[in-house]
């Protein structure tokens, strides 16, 4: 479906205190709230035939709290803490419209967020410290989860009977680092995460929320998602060359995932089929990224980064869905007239994704090689102008987490061919 209209109001208020009462150095409060009132509807899809006609207004609401103050003594000695309230709101009704067949003519209003809501109360803490060469940082955080939904759909709770949901999560990681060398630095981390399901997770309702058109249904009786992870971090500084590689492994406990259930019929003609949310037993995250960034006299730089992500369902020793295949960018840059002038050049290789999930609906992603283009100049202090040319060679490609919105077997969504943008910025005060 396509956004029709959006009616946003946010409202935020802050109070902040900076100063010397003992090792107290500073207080922050902060109060927000937002209301997003949006349309959206299938009014402009090229649908052949055109079945339904599909229109939803859905309203979600968010709110909260959060302070905190922090502490000092010598010897670089930090300690953060606080307290927090969020609260989040969704409802919103779909309205289907039929066109064609034996309900031709008749208009079916589903409940699509079943005015899902959930409320976190939480308080948090991080103590930063060194004992001799070795800086040393904890953390934790617990949180009170509270989720419901107060107009419940019938069709819905056949499937899944809902219940107000209260979870505890607790959440610790420790850190340290330490130079090993000239130039080198290491650090290791360790941390437990716990997150409660959201309330798309947890309350859609036979609803398209996401990049393809499969119907998701939520699942109340989720667990929390628990993650152990861990982490190695290798840092190389001089003045004009870095590196940085960041190494990960996460072991997921109820990891929290959808799966297409064949025994769900979905509400939309159009729509493939149904997926629920699901808890995986556990599930395995691991990969890297590194960067090289390097200057070469006055007027020339490069830098490099590369990121890959491997993802298994431990339970059956498959695959996880939606897990984006190796990325690797290189961009060339230049710096003349005393540095207002800055041509770059970026090549961005993206490797086959071959790892999928058909029980998710998936499918492969071939690699593919793309070319950026782009020159800034300063004409004068604070106004500037950037003439780029993205896709330079004009290739037809398409992300892997980019799926279709239309039905399968349809071509992928591909992303935009060869494009020139010019771009003109203007600092008042500079």
């Amino acid at each position: 479906m396509d956004l029709r209209s959006d009616d946003t109001w946010m409202f935020q208020a802050k109070h902040g205190w900076t100063g010397n009462i003992g090792a107290l150095k500073s207080w922050n409060t902060a109060l927000f709230a937002t209301t997003v009132d949006h349309v959206m509807d299938n009014y402009d899809k090229e649908l052949d035939p055109r079945m339904v006609d599909a229109l939803t207004n859905a309203t979600s609401r968010t709110y909260g709290f959060r302070t905190e103050g922090e502490w000092s003594w010598n010897g670089g000695t930090h300690l953060y803490a606080g307290a927090y309230l969020e609260g989040e709101n969704v409802s919103g009704t779909h309205e289907r419209t039929f066109l064609m067949g034996p309900n031709m003519g008749k208009t079916v209003y589903d409940n699509a967020w079943q005015d899902g809501r959930i409320e976190c109360w939480g308080a948090f803490g991080e103590y930063r410290t060194s004992v001799g060469i070795w800086d040393l940082v904890g953390s934790g955080r617990v949180e009170l989860n509270s989720a419901t939904a107060e107009d419940p759909s019938d069709e819905f709770t056949q499937v899944a009977p809902i219940e107000r949901t209260v979870q505890v999560n607790p959440n610790v990681s420790l850190g340290a680092g330490v130079p090993v060398a000239k130039h080198w630095r290491l650090s290791l981390w360790r941390g437990r995460a716990q997150r409660g399901g959201s309330i798309t997770e947890r309350y859609i309702n036979f609803f398209p929320v996401g990049q393809d058109p499969y119907e998701m249904l939520g699942n109340p009786d989720l667990e929390a998602e628990v993650n152990h992870q861990f982490d190695l971090q290798v840092k190389y500084r001089r003045e004009r060359t870095s590196l940085e590689f960041d190494a990960f492994a996460s072991v997921i406990g109820n990891y929290i995932t959808s799966r297409i259930d064949t025994s769900l019929t979905p509400r939309m003609p159009t729509s493939p089929g149904v997926r629920q949310y699901i808890n995986l037993e556990q599930a395995l995250l691991t990969g890297f990224e590194a960067s090289w960034n390097q200057r070469f006299g006055d007027h020339f730089a490069h830098r490099l980064a590369v990121a890959y992500t491997y993802g298994q369902d431990l339970e059956r020793n498959e695959a996880l869905p939606e897990i984006a295949p190796i990325d690797l960018r290189y961009t060339a840059m230049a710096y003349f007239v005393k540095n207002r002038l800055r041509p770059e050049a970026t090549v961005r290789f993206v490797g086959a994704q071959n790892r999928i999930s058909r029980e998710f609906g998936e499918n492969v992603s071939p690699e593919f090689t793309a070319v950026d283009l782009n020159v800034h100049y300063e004409l004068i202090d604070g106004l500037s102008v950037s003439v780029g040319v993205l896709n330079v060679f004009d290739v037809a490609y398409f992300e892997h987490l980019n799926r279709s919105v239309r039905a399968p077997g349809a071509p992928p969504l591909y992303a935009p061919g060869r494009n020139i943008t010019f771009t003109a910025t203007w600092r008042i005060g500079a």
